[in-house]
């Protein structure tokens, strides 16, 4: 076995990892060795999600002494020994499976048409896209996990660890930017989008103000920017602009793509579930709900991104789509609702997510298992998605005429399963896909369409959902499975 090496160890779900002592925490020998780990609380010690298996050496954990072997939280855990050998599970890596999203939108109106090469970058807090456009026609894309999950899987985490790592978080995310570029023609201009943390990082902005009372924006529009950062000295960057807090420049192009009527109410389907709900007369009521990414697969021990080998839909348990024909690897969030659907309507599950019979997991093909912890994630997930939704109808005084569905989590979405286990309410939907990158393609092409996208924001007020007194009993409500 190497050292700082990765192995395969008894079965495809676990790694070993031999290291030696350089006095920093476990957590980050495993990032610099090709193998971060789930740090959903952004290595504060209390989400347990990094838990890891000391096979030999001598650790300290937080102030415990421990021989191996023994388990311990990696983000507490230093090596105290010349020489330690650690065992790593599927379920506590974070996702790394590479491949290509199939980033498809359905808008109202062509992209702009130049003969120049122009990229847009869709900055997200679970995942990063990237796609090339000519003459209007995507001619090249690129995806990867973002990762600065290193530092949490959520917003909130993002910008506690911003406080110490900022410069840190923004050199890694532009070095994956970088090896995304690698994939796709030179362009002549390149244009990015973001949730307003992910935006300020990308900037090297503090993002704090975000996080903390009374939630503001340290900066709504951004001047171009040199591409020397993305090693294009010769190009300009340009910024979808942000409309407050939690709701960015992702959600905005995104909406301006989809060209909402009265009673739309726009839902980016993503880890911090943005809505916009147009209310008429040219305005809207903006709102976001942290659902966390699951639906992207992240925090789901069988869970991947919709690239090769993940099973996209189920119609029964035996009977499954996996992307590329070939063995499966995992499962999609798509994936996820639907075996939620069914198991449910088999009686397999509870309302209360509960595995019926009783068992701990529920095995699906080769070593893909669907644990309870799993279930629980997902039903926090939804009913953080169908809480934020009534609320927000609640708070506008009218019930939304239509869903419009966006993100990449949306385009595989079976709308009747996400119905059926209380992801959204009973509505009508129209899927629109991935239209914050064809938001972010319109000003690669036409940089002027910044100043119509701040006209736009300026229409939308913001409400937090925890402002709105309902919220918390349609949370706890959507909890339990129909």
């Amino acid at each position: 076995m190497p050292r700082c090496g990765l192995t395969p160890a008894i079965n495809q779900n676990t790694m070993k990892l031999q290291i030696t002592n350089n006095h920093k925490p476990l957590s980050i020998i495993l990032a610099d060795a090709g193998c971060p780990i789930d740090l959903r609380c952004g290595g504060k010690g209390t989400c347990g999600r990094c838990k890891v298996r000391l096979l030999s050496g001598s650790w300290n954990e937080n102030g415990r002494y421990l021989d191996a072997p023994a388990e311990a939280l990696a983000c507490q855990t230093v090596l105290l020994s010349e020489e330690g050998t650690v065992e790593i599970g599927q379920e506590t890596m974070l996702p790394t499976r590479e491949g290509v999203i199939a980033n498809e939108w359905n808008t109202a109106r062509p992209l702009p048409s130049t003969a120049e090469t122009v990229i847009g970058f869709d900055i997200g807090t679970t995942t990063i896209a990237a796609a090339a456009m000519q003459n209007g026609r995507v001619v090249a894309q690129s995806s990867r996990f973002n990762p600065q999950a290193a530092f949490g899987d959520n917003v909130v985490s993002r910008i506690s660890a911003s406080n110490a790592h900022l410069a840190e978080m923004r050199s890694i995310l532009l070095d994956t930017m970088r090896e995304m570029l690698t994939e796709l023609p030179s362009p002549s201009r390149l244009a990015v989008a973001g949730n307003p943390t992910m935006t300020c990082i990308f900037h090297e902005i503090d993002p704090t103000p975000i996080g903390r009372a009374p939630f503001t924006l340290p900066q709504k529009t951004f001047a171009p920017a040199s591409g020397e950062c993305l090693g294009l000295p010769d190009i300009l960057i340009y910024t979808v602009p942000l409309i407050a807090a939690y709701l960015g420049g992702d959600v905005l192009g995104g909406m301006s793509e989809a060209q909402l009527t009265p009673g739309d109410l726009f839902i980016d389907l993503g880890t911090n579930c943005e809505m916009l709900f147009s209310t008429g007369d040219n305005e809207c009521v903006g709102s976001s709900s942290a659902a966390g990414p699951a639906f992207e697969g992240a925090g789901i021990s069988c869970g991947m991104r919709a690239v090769t080998g993940a099973i996209t839909h189920f119609r029964s348990l035996d009977d499954f789509d996996v992307i590329g024909g070939g063995k499966p690897l995992g499962l999609c969030g798509s994936a996820l609702i639907d075996l939620l659907a069914i198991m449910r309507s088999n009686d397999g599950l509870t309302q209360y997510g509960r595995i019926q019979p009783k068992a701990n997991s529920i095995r699906i093909a080769n070593d893909i298992v669907v644990t309870e912890r799993d279930i629980e994630t997902l039903l926090k997930a939804k009913a953080a998605v169908h809480g934020g939704i009534l609320a927000l109808e609640k708070h506008c005084g009218q019930t939304a005429k239509r869903l419009v569905l966006a993100g990449g989590f949306a385009q595989y979405l079976d709308v009747s399963n996400a119905i059926s286990i209380g992801l959204l309410p009973q509505r009508d939907c129209r899927i629109v896909g991935n239209v914050s990158l064809a938001g972010v393609l319109h000003l690669a092409a036409m940089p002027e369409y910044a100043h119509k996208l701040e006209t736009i924001a300026a229409t939308v007020s913001e409400v937090p959902l925890n402002l709105i007194p309902e919220f918390q009993d349609f949370y706890i409500d959507s909890l339990m499975l129909p």
